[in-house]
């Protein structure tokens, strides 16, 4: 039996099992099941059951694949001390810190001692820089991969592992002893002949765009032109992607066959070949590797004399990067790639073919126009911004990027043959990357061209898709006033149920290492930060309040805060603090009322408070905000006018109390016994179902008589992994579990988020033990 498309039909069951293998919302393994049984009992009744078993049998070798995927394949190796073990470089580059990150291949001896090649991602703090192809001697710890502890932050592990990679290392001494000759090596050296033309020819600002454009290596782009690009609407023009690579194979193809006078069919293998090259020159990115699939079956096609089909081309590219890396649907790249491809090609089903000039344009406008359409949810879900501007933007700049791609070729090629010559294609390039930025500019300053949304739900990504489908798809059939407000109802119903119905509230005790920050949230859009963490030894401006706390606000989509509670000026919990303000529009800034004494980070915090405008206000017991329908806050700590012999700013830290819907939190800062008495003493109210420990678990907070008062159900231990302090403290833990209550710990289990109801209940979900749903029904059988 012939059906249409059938790489289609093979790429749904595979994405299908993919995710029963891999997925961790139960609701999207409900709708691939259901659909799976749907589309299987069709085929079954229609008679068609060699294409079920055939399907079934892709979903089973995807679920497989899947499961191997993310085994880890030396498990011995994890823990082991490399002393002066022999390695090669395969990749370079510099982390967002300025460390080098390195990728190394070891030895065949150690290969040949656990029986497979092995790769190690390495991030070197030291001196000296290291090139691909550099034989070097390796000493440090084998480490294991971070996976994602805070919503919104770096997945290491996803990342790493969709590279084959499974372990990491901080080196503590990199030795060079000698350099390979291999092809990696060649290749990079010609990649630094051209950047050598680039660099001699352009000023270093449109060097470093045209280096993204050439090969995807971003690390020259100044941070302002990125978000620049970003906030346009147009950062795909700053990475090797489907466009460049359709460009390239179509001026080749044409030169071939019209320059060269050479037949279609000749045209059509030397350009599959030159693209080959090309994506080996530029590295395997997922949209590169896509596009040059989908213009080596279309091609392949004419080898043969048959018409290809481009959706069936586009399904054949993505179904071989998930058989190759079932990972890679977790991929942004991959993501945007092909669903943005997708909705250039729905678009092109729905305009009309008209030749008149306004008819062009206004085809142009609605790809451009599905295009963005299909990105926005994607871009919304990995980067929580959408640029509203974007749409317009690229009507003015894809036309010229062929232009400009056309330019930095013939600048390549003349600079490495003719050096003079190049200086005259690179005035066509600067001319054009000016026009770019002129655009670009005055789109960014139009008010609300870019938003920031959050993190939509997958549900909801999900049902916006089907609208925009069914509405392409079937026009004013399914556009009635019925189908419409079906869907409006069950897509209202995603985005805005918990503003509109459930109304929960979120209380974040974020994985922030050796420090604290909590974050609380509402139904509403509501937000206040208790402390923003801080990393010893790490500048202001690179610290826990830019890469944790910031992150996670953008996730949840906030704008702007109600307020920051600072509860003492330790730098484990004021660093972040100092970002925030700095970063983020903010109401109010509450600090306590004890009198610490002073530090170079306050006299910092005070310099941005003013800079900023920011209202300064002190907290003391008895002080309350009442929230409305959002909850309450009380401070029961620390008391006016107390204040404690010697220099310990522990002392005097604010203790907060948070209720919402029946339901208290006890936030308690560095708060340590002796404040505990001073409240119990006073006669405070600190009964609370979820505590959030004094001092990271410190043996010297948390009494049993303190404990006893609140009578906690959950405690909340805040601290980093193998930190100095040794917290928490056995003794602490010992008096949690003589009273009961259950211990959750970010070191352990990353984030924890608290999600309270208004109906006196709350659940906990520890971020870092996330599991598939297929893990979960195994454990529970397991159980059983």
């Amino acid at each position: 039996m012939k059906i249409k498309r059938p790489a289609l039909w093979a790429l749904i069951f595979t994405i299908c099992g993919i995710y029963f293998r891999l997925g961790i919302s139960k609701q999207v393994c409900l709708a691939f099941f259901i659909f799976i049984f749907f589309c299987i009992s069709r085929f079954v009744m229609k008679r068609y059951v060699k294409l079920a078993i055939s399907l079934m049998a892709m979903l089973c070798l995807a679920f497989i694949l899947a499961g191997q995927s993310v085994k880890i394949s030396i498990p011995t190796l994890e823990g082991e001390m490399l002393s002066d073990s022999p390695g090669v470089i395969r990749e370079q580059g510099i982390t967002s810190s300025g460390n080098q990150k390195l990728l190394i291949r070891m030895d065949q001896a150690f290969q040949q001692k656990y029986g497979k090649n092995i790769e190690l991602y390495a991030v070197y703090s030291g001196e000296g820089i290291y090139e691909i192809g550099d034989e070097v001697l390796l000493s440090g710890e084998v480490l294991p991969l971070e996976g994602r502890t805070v919503p919104g932050g770096y997945d290491e592990k996803l990342y790493l592992k969709t590279k084959g990679i499974d372990y990491k290392i901080y080196p503590e001494k990199i030795q060079k002893v000698g350099k390979t000759n291999g092809f990696a090596v060649v290749l990079q050296k010609q990649k630094e002949r051209v950047f050598a033309v680039f660099d001699t020819v352009l000023s270093q600002k449109e060097s470093g765009i045209v280096k993204a454009m050439v090969t995807g290596e971003k690390d020259d782009i100044d941070q302002e032109t990125r978000d620049l690009y970003i906030k346009a609407g147009i950062n795909h023009i700053l990475c090797v992607s489907g466009l460049h690579v359709s460009f390239f194979a179509l001026f080749l193809h044409f030169f071939v066959e019209k320059c060269l006078r050479q037949s279609k069919r000749m045209a059509a293998i030397v350009t599959i070949l030159c693209c080959v090259g090309f994506l080996m020159f530029t590295g395997f990115s997922p949209s590169s590797v896509r596009a040059v699939i989908m213009i080596a079956v279309a091609l392949f096609g004419r080898v043969l004399f048959r018409k290809s089909d481009w959706l069936n081309n586009l399904a054949i590219a993505a179904l071989l990067i998930l058989l190759f890396q079932p990972l890679y649907l977790w991929n942004a790249g991959f993501q945007l790639s092909f669903i943005t491809a997708f909705g250039i090609w729905l678009g092109l089903q729905v305009i009309s073919k008209k030749d008149k000039p306004w008819g062009k344009l206004k085809r142009s406008f609605i790809l451009s126009l599905y295009a963005s359409l299909f990105s926005y949810p994607i871009v919304a879900y990995h980067f929580f911004n959408i640029s509203l501007v974007g749409v317009f933007v690229n009507l003015l700049i894809l036309p010229f990027c062929g232009i400009l791609l056309l330019f930095i070729f013939v600048t390549a090629v003349t600079g490495l043959l003719f050096p003079p010559l190049a200086a005259i294609s690179a005035g066509g390039i600067y001319g054009i990357l000016q026009f770019y930025e002129i655009v670009c500019e005055a789109a960014v300053s139009i008010p609300k061209g870019y938003l920031l949304v959050g993190a939509p739900a997958i549900t909801s990504i999900a049902l916006y898709y089907l609208v925009l489908c069914m509405s392409s798809f079937y026009g004013k059939r399914f556009c009635n006033e019925k189908g419409i407000f079906f869907v409006m109802i069950v897509l209202g119903f995603s985005v805005f149920g918990n503003r509109l119905i459930f109304h929960k509230n979120t209380v974040a005790f974020l994985d922030i290492g050796q420090g604290d920050s909590t974050v609380i949230s509402t139904f509403d859009g509501r937000a206040v930060v208790i402390d923003g963490g801080g990393w010893y030894g790490t500048e202001v401006g690179k610290n826990t309040g830019v890469k944790v706390v910031e992150p996670y606000l953008e996730y949840l989509g906030i704008k702007d805060l109600d307020g920051i509670f600072l509860t003492h000026f330790d730098s484990d919990h004021m660093i972040g603090v100092i970002e925030l303000c700095e970063n983020v529009p903010l109401k109010a800034l509450y600090i306590s009322s004890y009198p610490f004494g002073d530090s170079p980070n306050w006299q910092s915090l005070k310099e941005v408070l003013d800079k900023q405008n920011i209202m300064l206000y002190t907290v003391e017991e008895g002080n309350a905000a009442n929230w409305g329908k959002d909850g309450k806050f009380d401070c029961l700590y620390p008391l006016g006018g107390i204040k404690f012999l010697g220099d310990d700013d522990n002392h005097g830290s604010l203790v907060l109390k948070y209720e919402y819907g029946g339901t208290k939190v006890l936030l308690t800062g560095d708060a340590a016994v002796e404040d505990e008495r001073i409240m119990l003493s006073k006669g405070s109210d600190v009964s609370a179902e979820i505590l959030k420990l004094g001092h990271h678990g410190s043996k010297y907070s948390s009494s049993e008589a303190f404990l006893s008062a609140v009578s906690p159900r959950v405690g909340i231990i805040s601290c980093g992994a193998e930190n100095i302090y040794g917290h928490p403290h056995e003794e602490t833990l010992q008096r949690l579990n003589a009273q009961g209550v259950s211990v959750c710990r970010t070191d352990a289990q990353g984030t924890i988020l608290a999600k309270i109801s208004p109906k006196d209940s709350y659940t906990l979900e520890a971020v870092a033990e996330r599991e598939s749903v297929y893990e979960r029904i195994k454990k529970t059988m397991e159980e059983w």
